[in-house]
């Protein structure tokens, strides 16, 4: 029994009887498609990744030693392992100042890659009974050992079952510190008492660390959460009066110039999808109309078997349907393929906080993705459709 001849037939026929005009079409789409659903995927993980950050950061007032923001910033936002060091009373005088709740210091240790790891590794030290930076971020209930040690491990600091090693002593990780696409991620945190006996265990076997181990006298980095109705300002300038060799940094100032540095850099990504997209619409279009031109026989024979002008415009348009539904398929495939697997790396080459869109946020993405692709493809088939209408074809 013969099949009877519908539009979708037509379509699917017409598609596959001119493969390589086909494969060219699929691929604009495709090309299309897959820079817009990467656009949505950067876009969305580099906004959270803000968010995290904020959130994780915790300090109204950031204190480092004279002209090492710089750094602070790095080790912060990408892990790079640095070291600097300021008086450790510096904390005590900043806790008495009018306006400051909290205050907690850190110490930077930085690893030789040589000593312990496979690359250099920043081990930052801090004071479980001040801080209010880590240890709310544990993933999980923390767990406590019989040689009192405390660490953490930053979410992406491969261990193995639940130990990590220094200089061939093993220690036991209290917890695991929830993602925050920052370069906390990249970081061991352990108590000052045990990142103390880290640093006296590999100088006892020889190694060394390009930073120095004085953890009771010294410290990198001051955190400082000001009273709920204390003034930035007006608390930064009094500490810059008792303090003239540190450097302040505003946690909100540090947050928004980032946000606006992100909030550049997405100009690009969103320009470029807009030109590739308005490129393959205007491609597409101009291939429709083509192909209605030299389609004129078959639309004849056809409107002698009895379609009419609606029935030809819809299979234009039914063939324009198909060939964006494959390549905005094919587009959010490949666009997936290149982000989700390099994200991490992603993230290292562009030094600012990020986190991977979730699973379901990158399911509505490429729901999102399909529904523009697939109209653009239709929308440019407009073009064709006109000429249909405008020519005698019959």
């Amino acid at each position: 029994m013969e099949k009877a001849i519908t539009i979708q037939r037509l379509a699917f026929s017409n598609i596959k009887r001119k493969p390589y005009r086909t494969a060219a079409l699929i691929a604009i789409t495709a090309l299309a498609a897959a820079v817009l659903f990467a656009s949505f995927i950067l876009s969305s993980s580099l906004k959270g990744g803000i968010s995290g950050f904020q959130k994780r950061l915790g300090a109204d007032l950031m204190i480092v030693p004279e002209g090492y923001g710089a750094q602070v910033e790095s080790v912060l936002l990408t892990g790079e392992p640095n070291y600097f060091y300021m008086d450790k009373n510096v904390e005590s005088i900043i806790r008495n100042i009018e306006g400051v709740e909290k205050v907690s210091g850190q110490f930077y240790l930085t690893s030789l890659s040589e000593s312990c790891c496979d690359f250099p590794i920043q081990i930052i030290g801090f004071d479980p009974e001040s801080d209010f930076i880590v240890t709310p971020w544990a993933a999980g209930k923390i767990q406590t050992h019989e040689n009192s040690e405390l660490i953490f491990a930053g979410n992406n600091v491969s261990i193995t079952k639940n130990q990590v090693t220094f200089f061939s002593q093993t220690h036991h990780v209290s917890s695991k510190l929830s993602k925050s696409g920052s370069g906390m991620d990249n970081a061991i945190y352990a108590d000052l008492p045990t990142l103390q006996k880290i640093f006296d265990d590999a100088k006892a076997k020889g190694f060394g660390f390009i930073s120095e181990g004085d953890t009771t006298n010294k410290t990198s980095v001051i955190f400082v959460k000001l009273l709920q109705d204390a003034k930035q300002d007006g608390t930064a300038l009094r500490i810059k009066t008792l303090l003239p060799d540190v450097q302040i940094i505003k946690g909100g100032s540090f947050i928004s110039s980032l946000a606006e540095k992100i909030e550049s850099f997405l100009i690009f990504p969103k320009i470029l999808t807009g030109i590739v997209l308005l490129i393959s619409t205007f491609t597409l279009a101009i291939v429709f109309s083509l192909i209605v031109n030299e389609r004129k026989r078959e639309y004849s024979i056809l409107r002698v078997l009895g379609a009419d002008k609606i029935t030809l415009r819809k299979l234009i348009f039914s063939e324009a349907f198909v060939i964006g539904s494959i390549g905005a398929a094919t587009g959010i495939f490949l666009g997936a393929l290149v982000v989700l697997p390099f994200n991490t790396l992603i993230a290292e080459k562009l030094s600012v906080p990020f986190v991977l869109s979730s699973p379901v946020m990158i399911i509505i993405f490429a729901f999102i993705t399909f529904a523009i692709s697939v109209f653009s493809s239709v929308f440019a088939a407009v073009f064709g459709v006109n000429k249909v209408s405008e020519q005698k074809i019959w």
